[in-house]
């Protein structure tokens, strides 16, 4: 019984200076630290990363901080009547971090921008509702079309589709255990697992509202994480043109896993000097990836659910600053041509932005974060204002 007791006291003597150092640390970080809470930030069991409803407050990313409205649907910016509105327009936008535009008020990101000079167009009105959010790619913003963009019956659907990390992200979500309700088998269940998986994210997501030295460390360990894997690179991206933001942009990039499977349709070379290799970042590339196949077959399944809804689909790709001027390594013809093979109305805007200076292309971008600028989210609107037009004016 003495050595029990005995061993109980070297136990409390031992903890009771650990626990304080800790308490030092988490007083230290809240004072001098760069943490910030994210108390919008929710976790879905099926959506993910998600928007608390009825919420606003900052979010940090790259030292800026951005206040956002959530409203109670869970999207950025005001709210829209789930039951139409007689003879008014109604146009969804999935998409990422570009979409959502969370450093930028909500009139004045594209989907905003689109609402303002549509609505000039088609009188009585157009509602243009924004269901982007960041770290997301087709994979969740098809989960999203499913679970809330298709109760709003939209006229239109458009996919914001992102060069910068959208493929790596289907991948990721492709290959992740935790969570794995993959949306082209219709997996929107939720079992006691995932039950119990969004009561351990949710209380992640308290840590990381309450606690800077929670916050520290996740984030220390991400920047190791990824320093790592950069290590791991394939040869035809050590060279200028990955230093120029080819894949790794700031703020916005995104690995993952070994692809374990490869198209065997559409089948490209993207480029004479590089091959294929077996690595965590080059889904992107190369056309015939896996990345590439889970993609392609996730915006199949998307236009099947829109025409389901009696919508139309129409994509709009883009890419980061840093890749219009090295972009002849990435596959966009290939993609092109496979959205003309799906009869999918598109729009590449890779073609408009490389025709800019590279002084002109970074106006349009936040310095330090990489995302729109309001100069580049009225730009883009503008790109692509023909194409909404043409596809609404079969509606009016």
């Amino acid at each position: 019984m003495a050595q029990a007791h005995s061993k109980k006291k070297i136990f409390i003597f031992i903890s009771i200076p650990f626990i304080f150092f800790l308490f030092l640390l988490e007083v230290g970080l809240g004072i001098w630290g760069d943490t910030q809470p994210n108390r919008v930030l929710c976790y879905d069991p099926i959506l993910g990363r998600s928007y608390c409803p009825n919420t606003k407050g900052y979010l940090k990313e790259n030292q800026i901080n951005m206040y956002v409205e959530v409203n109670a649907d869970g999207l950025l910016g005001k709210s829209y009547p789930i039951a139409r509105t007689p003879e008014k327009l109604r146009v969804a936008v999935l998409g990422d971090s570009f979409t959502s535009g969370e450093a930028v008020p909500p009139e004045k990101k594209f989907a905003g921008v689109w609402e303002t000079k549509l609505s000039e167009t088609f009188p009585p009105g157009v509602e243009v509702i924004n269901f982007g959010v960041g770290g997301t790619g087709t994979w969740q913003q098809l989960q999203r079309f499913h679970i809330k963009a298709r109760k709003y019956t939209p006229d239109l659907t458009v996919l914001a589709f992102c060069w910068c990390n959208d493929v790596g992200n289907n991948i990721d979500q492709l290959f992740s255990k935790a969570d794995s309700r993959n949306p082209l088998l219709d997996q929107y269940d939720i079992n006691i697992w995932t039950q119990l998986n969004v009561k351990r994210k949710n209380f992640n997501k308290w840590l990381w509202n309450n606690s800077s030295l929670y916050q520290f460390t996740r984030t220390r360990y991400n920047h190791l994480e990824h320093l790592i894997k950069r290590i791991f690179l394939p040869d035809y991206m050590k060279g200028p043109a990955s230093t120029r933001g080819l894949h790794y942009q700031k703020g916005i990039h995104s690995v993952r896993r070994v692809s374990l499977a490869s198209a065997e349709e559409n089948k490209v070379q993207t480029s004479p000097d590089i091959k294929d290799t077996t690595s965590i970042f080059d889904d992107l590339f190369f056309f015939d990836s896996g990345g590439w196949e889970i993609t392609r077959k996730l915006i199949i399944k998307l236009q099947s659910e829109v025409r389901e809804n009696g919508s139309k689909l129409a994509v709009i790709h883009f890419g980061g600053q840093g890749q219009y001027h090295s972009s002849a390594r990435l596959p966009l013809k290939q993609f092109d041509n496979f959205l003309s093979s799906q009869g999918i109305e598109h729009l590449n805007a890779f073609e408009l932005f490389e025709q800019m200076k590279d002084a002109d292309i970074e106006k349009y971008f936040i310095p330090n974060d990489g995302h729109f600028s309001e100069a580049g989210h009225a730009e883009f609107a503008g790109m692509a204002m023909k194409l909404l037009i043409k596809l609404l004016q079969t509606k009016a």
